[in-house]
């Protein structure tokens, strides 16, 4: 019995022994029906995503890199994959006051895949590169950016089904007076932005300067954006009131011509930069005061009453003890120049640029008017460079001799000048000036005979005092028709000539034609005292080859010239510091290109291939 014992006792052992190797496997098959107890899969790649700068500041822009590590032996289809396959992909974060730009994939390498033939595939390490742009609006805080990367992965063997790997990147918002320190700099430059990363060009790298602290360059790039603005239509109507100033002045050298055109620029400096921090710093329009009649009539009035006193119809002078303590210090002549200066600022209120829309936003964002004004005044000093030339080399006009009757021809015709452009600027204001000019052979024809006769009339060879009254009115007569000749060619120049565009004037009305006819959306924002929306209207948009890529999209004219409730909401809703701004939007409000001041045709038809070609 004690045999039987033990071999019992033997089998139960050697039962329990196999129960004990065999339980765990069914254990787990069984768990594994139920999706427990499975190994996990390795993952076939990973994301970690990087930024191009520690934190970020409103308004400012930044790029966002992403590197994808891939599992040796492991392979992923390139972006654009071959037609067929399934790219990898980055989906971007719907974040409220961010807006992406184009996401730059690196260029894949060829595979040999079996009977696909040939295709791009990712294998190893790729970086992904996203530029990305911060709204003036954003609350400072701290938020994590979510974004997802599909991707579909590949061996020598299978395919596995497409997957959609999650990750995050944290994002810190900072007030501007923070200090931003670039990082990760040896993982951008493995991306290839291209002219992606130019693309905000001149406005794009001043606000990167100021966003990251770097306060010479910004001031470097305003001096230089000021100087760039002095060559756009913008300033076209100071120039002659310059030349007129500085031209019919008294007998002065070339040294003081250069000091006094030096004080007739710090005149339009100073007040230029005034009225920037004192625009921004209300939420306004900059050059939106050109719009008041009040503003408007007083510079008319100043220049009717120069150009009147180039006729001779009376001197403009200084009390004799004020003219007195000048000159006992030098300094005649210099007070009208600054003077006049403070009237030509105004009138260049309207001329803005990139740099000077990245300034206007940083002043209202970080309510810096310290740095703002100064920023301000180094723009506008830029711009006055070309006057200070204009100036002195106008003033030599005055130095040489006076004998004879030419220098009195000179004097009428600044005079016949500065009255046109008084005109000029009242137009804005007295709609029947506006109303009646043309751009035609017919109608400039007609303000050329008005000019001659008036010329002929006009007696320029002497002035209204010291002739008859008969004389006078002769003269009087003359160059009134000289004046409203000159009026009817510089005012029917900027009227458009060509093809024109079908404009949709109404914001909403415009992105429901969009939406209703699947088109982009142009919206063009403008003032009649705007020069260079003039000359966009005169040469861009009636140049055919542009008119023809516009008429695809719907073009919204928003008028700017009065200030309004409607108007208000728009300029806080696109963030509009200045005039001209132009932007492209799809039919879902998503901003694809915008950009401020005049552009010629080309480029214009360059911007519309770099947006039609980010959309296929």
């Amino acid at each position: 019995m004690s045999k039987t014992f033990e071999l019992h006792k033997y089998l139960f052992c050697s039962l329990l022994t196999v129960m004990a190797l065999c339980f765990p496997i069914q254990v787990q098959a069984q768990l594994s029906d139920f999706g427990l107890g499975a190994q996990p899969e390795v993952e076939k790649l990973s994301a970690q995503g990087y930024l191009s700068v520690d934190k970020v500041q409103p308004g400012s822009q930044f790029q966002i890199a992403v590197v994808v590590e891939i599992v040796e032996g492991w392979h992923v289809n390139a972006n654009p994959a071959k037609e067929g396959l399934i790219a990898t992909e980055i989906t971007l974060p719907d974040v409220s006051h961010l807006t992406f730009g184009e996401i730059v994939y690196p260029k894949g390498d060829i595979l040999q895949l079996g009977s696909i033939g040939e295709a791009p595939v990712y294998h190893d390490t790729i970086t992904i590169g996203i530029e990305a742009d911060l709204s003036q609006s954003v609350p400072i805080r701290s938020d994590m950016l979510d974004f997802q990367l599909q991707y579909q992965a590949c061996n020598d063997e299978q395919c596995l089904l497409p997957e959609v790997l999650n990750f995050s990147i944290p994002l810190e918002v900072v007030g501007i007076e923070q200090p931003i320190q670039r990082m990760n700099e040896s993982v951008f430059a493995n991306i290839d932005f291209g002219d992606s990363s130019s693309s905000t060009g001149e406005e794009g790298t001043l606000a990167r300067a100021l966003s990251g602290g770097r306060v010479w360059l910004a001031f470097l790039l305003v001096f230089a954006g000021g100087i760039l603005t002095s060559l756009t239509p913008c300033v076209y109507p100071l120039i002659p009131i310059t030349v007129s100033i500085f031209g019919a002045n008294e007998s002065a050298g070339f040294f003081k011509s250069f000091l006094l055109s030096v004080v007739y620029v710090i005149g339009i400096v100073v007040t230029y930069s005034i009225l920037g921090v004192a625009v921004a710093s209300t939420g306004a329009v900059f050059g939106q005061i050109m719009a008041n009649p009040w503003v408007v009539g007083f510079i008319a009035l100043i220049l009717l009453a120069l150009g009147l006193s180039m006729f001779g119809v009376f001197e403009i002078r200084l009390p004799h003890s004020v003219q007195n303590r000048l000159n006992t210090v030098g300094g005649t002549g210099f007070a009208g120049a600054f003077a006049m200066g403070t009237v030509a600022g105004v009138i260049a209120a309207p001329c803005t640029g990139p740099a000077l829309a990245v300034v206007l936003t940083y002043i209202a964002t970080t309510g810096s008017l310290f740095l703002g004004f100064w920023l301000m005044f180094t723009y506008a000093l830029g711009m006055g460079l070309l006057f200070i030339a204009i100036g002195t080399f106008s003033g030599l006009l005055s130095a040489l001799p006076r004998s004879g009757g030419w220098m009195y021809i000179l004097e009428n015709i600044f005079g016949i000048a500065i009255i046109t452009m008084a005109l000029y600027f009242l137009k804005d204001v007295f709609t029947p000036l506006q109303d009646f000019l043309q751009n035609s052979l017919p109608f400039f024809a007609i303000a050329g005979g008005l000019v001659l006769v008036g010329l002929y009339l006009g007696k320029l060879t002497q002035r209204f005092s010291g002739i008859s009254a008969r004389l006078q009115f002769q003269k009087a007569c003359g160059l009134l028709l000289a004046v409203i000749g000159a009026y009817m060619f510089v005012g029917g120049i900027q009227q458009p000539a060509g093809p024109h565009l079908d404009w949709v004037y109404d914001e909403a009305e415009g992105f429901e034609i969009a939406q209703r006819e699947d088109k982009l959306v142009m919206l063009d924002f403008y003032a009649s005292w705007c020069a260079a929306c003039n000359e966009l209207d005169h040469q861009t948009y009636s140049d055919p080859a542009v008119a023809a890529r516009l008429d695809d999209y719907v073009n919204v004219k928003l008028d700017f010239t009065r200030t309004s409730e409607t108007t208000k909401a728009l300029t806080e809703k696109y963030q509009i510091p200045g005039l001209p701004v132009v932007i492209f939007l799809d039919a879902d409000e998503t901003v694809l290109k915008r950009f401020t001041g005049f552009v010629d045709a080309e480029k214009m038809l360059g911007i519309l291939d770099e947006i039609e070609s980010g959309r296929q």
